[in-house]
């Protein structure tokens, strides 16, 4: 779908670029492990010249601090939820200096509730939340906010703009960016319309994601959306060719045990595997809801000698395991532009994955990785079964993953592109 924005690779020329000032990211979590990304994202956008301060809804739990550098990170974080209190003491005081401009903010606020009673509460905790991110925004003289995810990190980015205008402080703006499914699922509570027609720019990680905006906002609004993908940091994965498989084949799949990640479709075709003779053995990493009925499925099968739940572990393990790996599995029913097929890429490990949403911009069926379709045990068992008994494949796919993921998806380089387009505005 073509709608006149600019990705990466075709940045916008008729836009104005300002000077570097600092930039307020406004986030759910920080630091967090399952979002390296935006870590990432955020070291190359200040390497890039731009200042950020982050603003997070919940504090990091103990486990979230033990990577490199999490804890500083942290402590130049603000909270906003332990700050309620004195969340709501800057809305009433903002109310109370400016009672006509923020009538207009609480009424914006309570009608992108659309009358859902539950809706409107949370809407009001967001403008709260706002209302403290918008006074610490003027103490540290920013003027532009960037929110990732279109929940209620957007909201409150959106919240805080307005309130921001309401004080008088008319270069205040705010963008956001957009991954995937939860993204879109309830419109009612994302607004992504209203949203989009207020921000400077919305920045979605593939072009898939940005069609799917497309679809759910007025096409006037299109030429503010831009591709800006997200990546790892190439240089702290060391590439080696896949070895030969002696013994069992090693699957790895990565992810939080929910529904929409497709691991009970994984160990029906794990099953299948072994009733064709296939040695290969399944380590899933990560941890979730649907854990004990995955256990009872492992159980059902007789797979209790094949397949491995770990639990989450630190991300020094979940490196080691990958790199042990002879292929990655995603069966996944929902993704943005998955971090962890990156990570398998980058370290020579060949990728089977679904081919639903972002996933083929990355995984190129028989270029890069070997996609089938959601919710098929028989096709993931084939391409795993594929790669199991052909080495040359192996190595071809990640060369091509590797190389694909070095030229795309190296975090220094995305960053340098996302702080670019924080620094522009609409012409």
């Amino acid at each position: 779908m073509s709608n006149g924005g600019a990705s990466a690779d075709n940045l916008r020329t008729d836009c104005v670029v300002s000077s570097p000032a600092p930039v307020g990211y406004v986030l759910t979590h920080y630091p967090k492990l399952a979002q390296t990304f935006i870590s990432g994202e955020i070291d190359a956008v200040e390497r890039g010249g731009v200042p950020v301060r982050v603003f997070a809804m919940n504090a990091p739990e103990a486990h979230e601090l033990t990577r490199a550098g999490a804890e500083a990170k942290a402590a130049r974080t603000v909270y906003l939820k332990p700050l309620m209190l004195q969340a709501l003491a800057a809305l009433l005081a903002t109310t109370l200096r400016h009672p006509l401009a923020m009538a207009g903010v609480w009424r914006k606020a309570i009608a992108s509730g659309g009358g859902n009673p539950a809706r409107i509460v949370r809407r009001l905790s967001h403008l709260a939340q706002a209302a403290l991110v918008a006074r610490h925004a003027r103490q540290q003289g920013i003027e532009r906010l960037h929110a990732h995810f279109g929940l209620a990190p957007a909201t409150i980015a959106w919240l805080a703009t307005a309130i921001a205008r309401a004080e008088g402080r008319h270069e205040a703006r705010f963008g956001f960016t957009i991954h995937g499914f939860h993204d879109f699922f309830d419109p009612a509570e994302t607004r992504l319309d209203l949203k989009a027609r207020e921000a400077a720019q919305v920045l979605c990680i593939s072009h898939f994601t940005r069609s799917q905006l497309c679809l759910t906002t007025d096409p006037k609004w299109w030429r503010r959306f831009h591709v800006a993908r997200c990546g790892v940091d190439i240089a702290a994965f060391a590439y080696r060719d896949p070895p030969a498989i002696s013994g069992r084949a090693r699957i790895m799949a990565l992810g939080r045990l929910s529904p929409e990640k497709g691991f009970a479709i994984l160990l029906e075709a794990m099953a299948l595997l072994r009733d064709r003779g296939v040695e290969a053995e399944l380590k899933i990493v990560g941890d979730g809801p649907t854990r004990g009925e995955l256990e009872s499925q492992i159980a059902a099968l007789g797979l209790g000698d094949r397949v491995t739940l770990t639990g989450e572990l630190p991300p020094a393990e979940v490196s080691r395991e990958l790199a042990s790996s002879d292929i990655f599995c995603m069966a996944s029913f929902s993704e943005g532009l998955p971090i962890s097929i990156m990570e398998a890429m980058a370290v020579g490990v060949p990728v089977v994955s679904t081919w639903i949403a972002g996933i083929p911009e990355l995984a190129r069926d028989g270029e890069t990785a070997l996609t089938v379709p959601p919710a098929d045990a028989e096709a993931l068992a084939q391409a795993a079964d594929r790669l199991v008994g052909d080495a040359v494949l192996r190595t071809r796919l990640a060369r091509a993953g590797r190389a694909l993921v070095e030229e795309r998806h190296d975090v220094w380089r995305c960053g340098e592109t996302v702080a670019r387009f924080l620094e522009m505005t609409e012409a």
